[in-house]
């Protein structure tokens, strides 16, 4: 049985969630509710749950600042509730669990499935942890990402990043000092997850790049860029007229 609390500041909401629950997911037990961070705080140290249901903006703290205020978190989280399509690409982008409201049974079973799956595993890793250190304290957007190297998790800050390089199915991060980190990620995920920020293009199918660190580009009929960090890209011939009027916006 995998033990839960339900972390809403909205009583309708909390009881909806559990009826649910109690209906169409018989392995879930929710041991107790909370309206607030402070009283969900108290409550998961004390009890101990595997799985938390969590809202994130609520009146007194966001769910976020609950997370923070664990130095380790030793449970899975489904976050429950709503947000923009940046927020969505950023829970898919570090692959930790979300119901948008109102709740979808079937992807609220299926949430259940996962965090369960996770539960059960021997090979768990930290995601929830790893996903509040990319939050930003000021708006708990993502401004930074965790990748793995020489055996240790870092956390590369996105305005630090030059260009985003397809190195098979992975991808290879430059950052502004020159220094290489590998994603297990592929262009597509850092495309969804960065194209709506203004500075970061795909300039063809293997790259992208930050605009923030562009040195200039060449008007011939083969348009090349040229980053600070001394990167030399190709633009996509096919793309060439629309990612130039972009990079025309990101100079002027």
């Amino acid at each position: 049985m995998v033990t839960s609390i339900i972390v809403d500041d909205e009583r309708h909401n909390r009881t909806f969630l559990r009826a649910l629950l109690e209906k169409h997911c018989p392995g879930v037990s929710v041991l107790e509710e909370a309206a607030g961070a402070d009283e969900a705080f108290l409550k998961i140290r004390q009890l101990q749950p595997k799985l938390v249901f969590l809202d994130i903006k609520m009146r007194d703290k966001s769910g976020f600042a609950l997370l923070k205020m664990f130095n380790e978190i030793n449970f899975e989280v489904i976050f429950v509730s709503a947000f923009d399509k940046y927020a969505i690409r950023a829970f898919e982008f570090n692959a930790v669990g979300y119901i948008l409201k109102p709740i979808d049974l079937q992807k609220l079973v299926k949430a259940v499935d996962k965090a369960t799956d996770r539960i059960n595993s021997s090979s768990r890793q930290d995601l929830v942890l790893h996903f509040v250190k990319t939050l930003s304290e000021e708006n708990d957007l993502i401004h930074k990402f965790s990748v793995h190297h020489n055996g240790k998790v870092v956390f590369v800050h996105i305005s630090e990043i030059t260009a985003i390089e397809a190195q098979q199915e992975n991808s290879m991060i430059t950052l502004a000092d020159r220094s290489h980190y590998y994603s297990s990620k592929g262009l597509a995920q850092f495309d969804a997850l960065l194209g709506d920020t203004g500075n970061f293009i795909r300039i063809n199918k293997s790259v992208i790049i930050n605009t923030n660190y562009l040195r200039g580009y060449s008007k011939g009929d083969v348009c090349i860029i040229e980053m600070k960090t001394g990167q030399v890209f190709e633009v996509s011939r096919r793309r060439k007229s629309e990612i130039l009027r972009r990079l025309k916006q990101e100079i002027n």
